[in-house]
């Protein structure tokens, strides 16, 4: 039943990987991106953490080398987990109010783009990055609202 749990894991995490890729290809010109692989990385990192999900990041890391980058094995699997980890460790230790989950949400999203921060480095690179992180941030907090899980305890 774990082996299904984590297989079933890796395939929403596979098929997520490949919406966010799909949208990337369809808005190919426009400078704001909907990434929805980093708001699941962020959304699981900062609220349901547990070894479980390593597993469904480096499969995920591996099929994002060998079909869509030149990178070595693992270097996109190394860096989900790390992302994944430092968003768990600093958000776990961080009092969370609304600017604080912002920055480290910007800051996060900022490394998860860092191969096309290398590549086109400018000031004017920032300033989409605040843009991408304003969309995805309220796209996460959307998402984030509409799964709690205590809506209806405050109507009664």
């Amino acid at each position: 039943m774990k082996q299904l749990r984590y297989l079933s894991f890796v395939l929403i995490f596979i098929s997520l990987l490949i919406f966010e890729l799909f949208i990337g290809i369809i808005t190919d010109f426009s400078e704001v991106k909907i990434l929805p692989f980093y708001i699941l990385i962020f959304y699981i990192s900062s609220k349901y953490f547990s070894n479980s999900f390593v597993i469904a990041f480096f499969l995920s890391g591996i099929y994002y080398d060998a079909f869509y980058t030149s990178n070595y094995f693992g270097t996109t699997s190394a860096k989900f987990i790390l992302i994944s980890i430092l968003i768990n460790f600093i958000n776990s230790r961080l009092r969370v109010n609304l600017y604080s989950e912002f920055i480290l949400f910007t800051f996060f999203l900022a490394l998860y783009k860092v191969e096309t921060i290398f590549t086109s480095f400018s000031i004017n690179y920032f300033s989409i990055i605040l843009l991408i992180s304003g969309v995805n941030y309220f796209l996460f907090k959307l998402i984030n609202i509409t799964l709690k899980e205590d809506v209806f305890k405050k109507s009664f």
